[in-house]
């Protein structure tokens, strides 16, 4: 069954009836993380070290192998976090502030709008959500004059990095220690599963009536992108704050004379967080891309299988399994519900 990730609390609602919680399984390394279910959600996570010493220990591997790139790395679950927003940048005072003062600029009075624009890693980061949360918080009770820029370089890397697919030989390689794997024929591979995510994400910003795009010719690298946001700053006669996890592509653009911010991921972790619905949701979607594949108390979740369509990326979309007809049976009968109800 493939339904949008927004469809997943109908699936939580029938587990919090039965059993009240969740463990996030993927399966070559075990429990991902524990949610227990109530008004609110409290969730567990796997500490780092762990996960690093069970994939360390999972596999005799060669380095660079087609299993090595796409298990994930301790770093990669900590980018899951990070983009479903459970983790926060050390960082985000500043921003706040920053934001705070562009929202309540008077353009009537001659100051500047402020546009805010994306490095590559900040669209597969999700940082951009991170941000609008921000501006809805500020601009509550008005509307702000703050508008967003996209540059078409940010595009053509993402493009880049997310355009590959496994062939049937690395699929046959990999179902050998990971069976789910054989549903991955043509689809990307996980680091271009992740630049996805960022490749979506720049789509949906651009589907914002307050964003514009700067004409980069395609081409690809920091210079590159920094260079098409000062001409659109220069051309349009506006102010830009640039938002970046890399400190080299913010150190470039102070050199420019451009505002800019390293939005730092955060270095202390919390082991246990509470959380809305919405944001289980959100984690989960993100861990099933990155991840290709887990598991929910025996429901099988695919981010990535045979057939996933350009729509299915964009709807953020999920295929998911029971494992057991029964259990299938009285977890899936509200999804079948919404299912019919939008065809």
């Amino acid at each position: 069954m493939i339904i949008p990730k927004n469809y997943l609390i109908s699936l939580f609602n029938e587990i919090k009836s039965h059993t009240g919680s969740v463990e996030v399984v993927y399966p070559p390394i075990g429990t991902l993380f524990k949610v227990d279910f109530g008004d609110t959600c409290t969730l567990y996570t796997m500490p780092i070290k762990i996960y690093q010493e069970k994939r360390e220990s999972l596999f005799r591997w060669k380095h660079g192998s087609v299993l090595d790139k796409e298990v994930p790395t301790h770093n990669d679950l900590q980018v899951c976090y990070y983009a479903a927003s459970l983790w926060r940048s050390d960082n985000e005072p500043e921003l706040i502030e920053i934001i705070r003062e562009g929202c309540n600029r008077d353009l009537l009075k001659g100051q500047k709008p402020l546009f805010i624009g994306y490095d590559t890693n900040s669209m597969r980061h999700q940082t951009t959500r991170v941000v609008e949360d921000i501006v809805s918080h500020i601009s509550r009770k008005g509307n702000t004059s703050m508008g967003y820029c996209l540059s078409e370089n940010v595009k053509a890397e993402l493009r880049y990095q997310w355009d590959a697919k496994y062939r049937f030989e690395e699929i046959k390689e990999l179902a050998t220690h990971l069976p789910f794997a054989n549903k991955f024929l043509n689809q990307p591979p996980k680091d271009a599963r992740m630049a996805r995510l960022g490749a979506v994400e720049y789509k949906r910003i651009m589907s914002l009536p307050n964003c514009q795009e700067t004409d980069g010719k395609g081409r690809t690298g920091d210079e590159k992108i920094i260079n098409s946001y000062e001409s659109f700053r220069d051309k349009r006669n506006v102010d830009i704050l640039l938002i970046s996890g890399d400190n080299n592509f913010v150190a470039m653009a102070h050199e420019e004379r451009m505002q800019a911010i390293y939005m730092k991921q955060p270095v202390r972790h919390h082991d246990v967080l509470e959380l809305r619905w919405e944001d289980v949701t959100e984690m989960i979607y993100i861990v099933a891309i990155v991840f290709g594949y887990i598991q929910i108390n025996g429901i099988s979740v695919f981010g990535s299988w045979k057939g996933k369509l350009e729509e299915d990326w964009d709807r953020c979309r999920l295929y998911i399994d029971a494992l057991d007809d029964n259990q299938k049976k009285f977890l899936f009968k509200d999804l079948e519900i919404l299912i019919k109800g939008q065809s």
